[in-house]
């Protein structure tokens, strides 16, 4: 699958390198060739793994859970 125009490839040394402070993280949304397939609001923490001499990249997020509301 071509990238959109404009867009480079990330290689796993960018992505170390840019990723060290997902501090002010609150939404996370994974994009593919059909738009948006996955997307979290309220996230509180987010860390990662590189992983397959970099060809796997795996996201671990905590969120917080959204209050259930019941209506009787």
């Amino acid at each position: 699958m071509p990238l959109p125009e404009g867009r480079k490839p990330m290689s796993a040394e960018w992505f170390a390198a840019q990723a060290q402070d997902f501090s002010r993280v609150s939404r996370v949304e994974v994009i593919d060739n059909k738009g948006r397939a996955y997307v979290k609001h309220d996230v509180q923490e987010v860390s990662y793994v590189l992983q397959d001499d970099g060809r796997t990249l795996k996201l671990f997020l905590t969120y917080e859970e959204p209050e259930e509301i019941s209506i009787d």
